[in-house]
């Protein structure tokens, strides 16, 4: 989904929240929660935004309406080459959409 169709479909009360998906290598996926399913925030020519922290993703939703965010990090763990998958949730904690500095 595009940015602006994040927008119309907070708008329209359609995205149930936000999550930030911490991912390896230092990046960050939006990812919006309706009741459809799961969508990724990807740029005009289809392809996943990645944005580089918290702040950026602030940046980026200041024309959205304000919508419940989470910051998502999954266990390093879960990430390695030959381990067994473990059955912890990640890490959901909810942040500010907006800077705390106004």
């Amino acid at each position: 989904m595009t940015l602006a169709q994040l927008q119309q479909l907070a708008l329209a009360g359609d995205i149930h929240e936000l999550n930030l998906l911490s991912l390896e290598g230092g990046f960050y996926v939006l990812q919006a929660l309706t009741a459809d399913g799961n969508a990724r925030l990807e740029d005009d020519q289809g392809r996943v935004s990645h944005l580089r922290s918290l702040d950026h993703a602030r940046f980026v939703l200041r024309e959205v309406p304000e919508l419940p965010l989470y910051l998502v990090q999954f266990s390093a763990y879960d990430e390695m080459v030959g381990m067994a998958p473990r059955s912890e949730s990640p890490l959901k904690v909810k942040v500010s959409a907006r800077a705390l500095d106004g």
